[in-house]
């Protein structure tokens, strides 16, 4: 059993051609890596999104100190508009910015087939030759509807069918601003367009200043690790006042540096910041079994509707204005506004519910007994909420989720368990809090 747990990881980090050419790319471009303290790991996925992809880690080849500097990327060598070889002055004269100007960039430096075009993929060949091929396939946007109902009755399933609108609005925008033939000279369709921005979408940095949103080269082969982090970027300039916001030097050059210690063998993990499953799957395309603190459900009023019907809840409505009249303005407007302005109130797994969406439960148990004109109990309203909740999710959520399918590195799990995951842990929460 040893035997064969070593040979699938001799297996799994094997020799990979393309990280020998991302290498040597940087050492072109002048990107300098501490490499007598860190090893870049390739490393082969069984996932259902694997294909002939491999995924890259970041390990400590000996103890590693806080302060020692891992990595040195000078600016000229991140993707962005200000550095894009094939098509910046048009997207400049487009006047996109932000994310749709890096999706685009990322498009004619990556995908495009214009004589252009094909010179600039020539200076980002070693770059390119660590990037996902056709996008960050385990990205939601990409799954099918079979696989998207495994999240039915989570968040994000809400969002995914508006991400598919905005994403075409988006992609219309863009080829609209740029012209036909410009966009067709980039390679620019819908295909390249959703590659380009899963990329962008699960490895851009802010660097700020006159570089904005860039894919950048040797960050984002830290994977993430929601609580704590071991290294940190510095270099990356303000918007005001291009100071630096990490505390390095804001120059020409990104600074990777560790700011906790580690063990000789210990993967490497920088941090996207508190988020809950949910977000990092939307984004990144993964989840975490720790991550429970941050699961994170919404209660809005669509959820009284489907207890008591849009009729008795605009009777609520209207009954609630008349009780609250003598309330202070910006209370009653913080309460009418659930109803008024489309407010919601969260329950995450650190916090529990909301102590303002108590209030509003006790306000429309008050309403309710007025237009019910029959005793009516706080505690029924809010279980009556949870459990309308909890229903939108279909059949009970499988108490436990299989393993297999991790990362080889990073842990977690990605593609259907990942779903499983995000559904089960939000299932947990409100069971939890109808308690």
């Amino acid at each position: 059993m040893r035997d064969d747990a070593r040979k699938r990881k001799r297996d799994a980090i094997a020799i990979d051609e393309n990280l020998e050419r991302f290498r040597a790319w940087c050492e072109d471009v002048g990107i300098v890596t501490n490499d007598d303290a860190l090893e870049i790991r390739s490393l082969k996925s069984d996932d259902e999104f694997a294909d002939d992809r491999r995924h890259y880690a970041v390990f400590a080849k000996r103890a590693i100190e806080i302060g020692e500097t891992l990595f040195e990327i000078p600016k000229s060598c991140v993707l962005c508009g200000k550095n894009s070889r094939a098509h910046g002055e048009a997207v400049e004269g487009a006047r996109l910015g932000g994310g749709l100007a890096l999706n685009v960039v990322a498009v004619g430096e990556l995908f495009g087939d214009d004589e252009t075009a094909r010179e600039a993929k020539g200076f980002w060949d070693g770059f390119r030759a660590i990037l996902p091929r056709r996008g960050e396939r385990s990205l939601p946007m990409f799954w099918d509807a079979e696989l998207r109902d495994e999240l039915r009755g989570t968040e994000l399933a809400a969002h995914l069918s508006e991400d598919d609108e905005a994403f075409d609005e988006d992609f219309e925008t863009c080829r609209d601003a740029l012209g036909e033939e410009t966009a067709n000279a980039m390679g620019l369709t819908l295909e390249t367009f959703k590659a380009a921005a899963s990329i962008a979408a699960s490895r851009a940095f802010y660097v700020g200043g006159e570089y904005g949103e860039c894919l950048v080269p040797c960050a984002d082969l830290f994977n993430h690790r929601t609580g704590t982090n071991s290294v940190a970027v510095y270099g990356v300039e303000d918007d005001d006042d291009s100071d630096d916001s990490d505390g390095g030097d804001s120059g020409d050059t990104l600074v990777i540096k560790a700011v906790a210690e580690a063990k000789a063998g210990e993967e490497l993990f920088n941090t996207f910041g508190e988020q809950s499953n949910a977000s990092l799957l939307h984004k990144y395309g993964f989840c975490e079994f720790h991550n429970e603190d941050n699961v994170t459900v919404n209660l809005d009023v669509s959820l009284f509707e489907d207890v008591y019907g849009r009729e008795k809840m605009h009777a609520v409505y209207d009954a609630m204005k008349v009780s609250l009249q003598s309330a202070e303005e910006e209370r009653k407007q913080s309460l009418l506004d659930f109803f008024e302005a489309g407010k919601y109130y969260e329950i995450t797994g650190a916090n529990g519910v909301e102590d303002e969406f108590f209030a509003l439960v006790e306000k429309i148990k008050d309403a309710l007994v007025e237009v019910e004109n029959k005793k009516v109990e706080t505690n029924d309203v809010f279980e009556a909420i949870i459990d309308a909740r909890l229903a939108r999710y279909g059949a009970e959520a499988e108490d436990t989720i299989d393993e297999g399918g991790r990362p080889p590195a990073g842990g977690g799990v990605v593609g259907r368990q990942a779903a499983k995951l995000v559904r089960l842990q939000e299932m947990r929460l409100l069971n939890r809090v109808r308690q």
